[in-house]
């Protein structure tokens, strides 16, 4: 897979984000989402960003792996291995042409459900209902374009969870969750050699990403970096979208 110079700064700066949200406050990932399609035209961008991804997850692990909440997990992943099947099935029928349009839409679909949500509406985002809701539209976002961090991130903020426990839960949750979407992604034909060969180009800079997150995330104004990263994201998917 023959990149352009531009195509690789747009795949290492999602690489660098990836590292960074797995181990800090989250909520960059949807813009190294939305930047791997831009460097990587149709199905291909999800094959290659999820290997990354399991690479932050683990070094996210190692730093907060005493900080899950396991309880909440084991409800959480039943039906997030339905919705990664529901994915599965969408993305094989689903053209390869445009397809870095369907993330955008989707991307806006998310921030769209963040943004409308009042603060009320998101205290009762919990319970056995909005549990289930929440396994399968994470499940299904994350298998068609790697994007359950908005749905989830609204899920866990509404629990009360210390910073730690937040970004322990959400990395023990998505490591589960990619390293369960391997197999359909290889059958699908989107993680092969080629698409392995830019991970490893990637790895140094995911590291460097995830060191930075840790070090920074008892420093970080939440709520001006959620600010900036829904601004960002908003531009980058218009961007697909449009262009």
């Amino acid at each position: 897979m023959d990149l352009t110079t531009l195509q690789l700064i747009y795949v290492g700066a999602a690489a660098l984000l990836v590292g960074f949200t797995k181990t800090s406050a989250g909520g960059v990932g949807i813009l190294a989402v939305l930047l791997m399609a831009l460097a990587i035209p149709g199905k291909g961008s999800p094959g290659v960003l999820l290997p990354m991804l399991i690479v932050a997850d683990i070094m996210a692990v190692m730093y907060y792996r005493r900080s899950c909440q396991w309880g909440l997990l084991l409800k959480l992943l039943p039906l997030t291995l339905v919705g990664i099947a529901i994915g599965f099935a969408i993305l094989w029928v689903l053209p390869d042409y445009n397809f870095e349009k369907i993330i955008g839409g989707i991307i806006l679909a998310m921030l769209a459900l963040d943004f409308t949500l009042t603060e009320r509406a998101k205290k009762h985002f919990r319970g056995k209902a909005i549990t289930r809701i929440t396994g399968v539209l994470a499940g299904s976002a994350s298998m068609i374009a790697n994007a359950a961090g908005p749905v989830f991130g609204v899920y866990l903020l509404q629990l009360g969870l210390k910073k730690s426990e937040f970004v322990g839960t959400r990395s023990w949750f998505f490591l589960l969750l990619n390293v369960a979407k391997v197999p359909f992604s290889v059958s699908l034909g989107l993680i092969n050699t080629e698409t392995l060969t830019i991970n490893a180009f990637s790895l140094p800079i995911i590291l460097v990403g995830a060191y930075v997150g840790y070090k920074v995330l008892n420093y970080i104004n939440i709520r001006l970096f959620g600010l900036l990263i829904r601004l960002a994201v908003l531009i980058a998917a218009v961007r697909l979208i449009m262009f």
